[in-house]
């Protein structure tokens, strides 16, 4: 709670008047900001376009990933939860690990964005043991 201080109706030296100027426009600015707040809440905005079709495709235990994203909105017991993408081994290594559960067929599908495109080859070969008719 800000203590009342004198108004400029009352004898208040220039200072207090100072500072009670800075207080009104401190309590108006976050009266703004709540209602901004209450507003941006009620939105209701569309998901991210790589999540979306990551959980409509079955989730991350049937998609494999290859993007440079850290993190990721999953869908999980009935809500939305922000996951960080894990692997076994260094983080670097992540979307190496994904290519090789789609080329082993154990994720079925594969979802590439540009920034983990360059030299990754996600073809159909007799060395892999997913050898299933590739779709773009």
């Amino acid at each position: 709670e800000i203590p009342r201080i004198a108004t400029h109706h009352d004898k208040a030296s220039p200072a207090a008047c100072v500072a009670f100027e800075r207080r009104k426009n401190y309590r108006l600015a976050v009266e703004k900001l709540k209602n901004w707040h209450e507003k941006l809440k009620q939105l209701k905005l569309p998901g991210n376009p790589l999540d979306r079709l990551l959980n409509d495709l079955g989730g991350p235990e049937y998609v494999a990933e290859l993007t440079g994203r850290k993190t990721r909105l999953i869908k999980r017991n009935g809500g939305v939860m922000f996951e960080r993408r894990t692997c076994i081994g260094s983080f670097d290594q992540i979307n190496v690990e994904e290519r090789e559960y789609f080329q082993n067929g154990e994720k079925l599908v594969a979802i590439l964005s540009e920034a983990a495109s360059t030299g990754i080859s996600l073809q159909a070969d007799v060395r892999c043991k997913n050898k299933r008719r590739r779709q773009h």
